[in-house]
């Protein structure tokens, strides 16, 4: 043949992937770092889930991971489970690889060209910044993987109970289930369990959390993820329609007849 142009299924697929590992791994290295906010005002203790007054705390890497939720979604929608459980792996793998790259660049020297900062400052920096502790790392890869297995198998079921329709229930109830293991499993691993089990896997001399602070921040991640997975449900529908739009309407379906051959006539 002539033509050695890729299928353009084959280039969604790929796009889809880099996006979706990208993402991931976007939100692993931004992780370590806390953010104090209110809802409108609002503190835990306004809506009875503390006794301590003080702002929700949450970790920024949730705002990357409301895509991973869409992209699961779609991915399981156009090329099934078994390539969701896949990219899932090769995420986490590339996670994993780039550590010792990520370490590396904490090692060495800085240099600073800005009188306000000595280069060790910025080294300093820099491994605050990205240098989160194998606890964190642990319990990231642990929750994940746990959340993307429960979320593909609650979307098949769902898939199939409902003959492939309503894709806004089927992405919101699957995420729902889904991100309560994930949000939980990260920090009570990452945080109390590790730090208290095996302590030198945290790399500092921190002590483990306390269970309310644990549970405080697990429920501000649960719900804030929930409510950002909700608010972007418009997306969920724009992508599909992307993906139609550039595969065209017959292949579009029969990609997802594929995926799906046991879905009801």
């Amino acid at each position: 043949m002539n033509d050695a142009s890729i299928p353009r299924r084959q280039t969604l697929l790929l796009a889809l992937c880099a996006v979706f590992v990208g993402f991931y791994v976007v939100a692993n290295l931004i992780g370590a770092k806390l953010w104090p906010f209110t809802i409108f005002g609002l503190m835990p203790q306004h809506l009875g889930l503390s006794d301590q007054a003080g702002p929700f705390v949450a970790t920024t890497g949730i705002l990357a991971f409301p895509l991973t939720f869409i992209l699961t979604d779609i991915i399981n929608e156009y090329y099934g489970q078994r390539v969701v459980r896949t990219f899932t792996i090769l995420a986490i793998a590339v996670s994993l690889l780039l550590q010792p790259v990520i370490q590396a660049a904490i090692a060495v020297q800085a240099v600073s060209f800005s009188p306000e900062y000595t280069g060790e400052e910025m080294r300093r920096g820099f491994e605050i910044a990205f240098g989160q502790s194998w606890a964190i790392l642990a319990g990231s890869l642990t929750a994940f993987a746990l959340g993307q297995l429960l979320d593909i198998k609650v979307f098949q079921i769902l898939r199939r109970k409902t003959g492939g329709k309503l894709l806004w229930l089927r992405a919101q109830i699957s995420t729902l289930i889904s991100q309560v293991i994930d949000s939980f499993v990260v920090i009570f691993l990452a945080f109390v369990i590790i730090p208290w089990a095996l302590p030198f896997l945290v790399g500092t001399n921190d002590k483990p959390w306390p269970i309310s602070a644990a549970a405080n921040v697990s429920v501000t991640n649960y719900a804030v993820k929930f409510l950002i997975a909700i608010a972007i449900t418009p997306a969920l529908y724009l992508v599909h329609y992307l993906i139609k739009a550039w595969l065209g309407k017959a292949e579009a379906e029969a990609l997802v007849l594929e995926a799906h051959p046991s879905d009801p006539a």
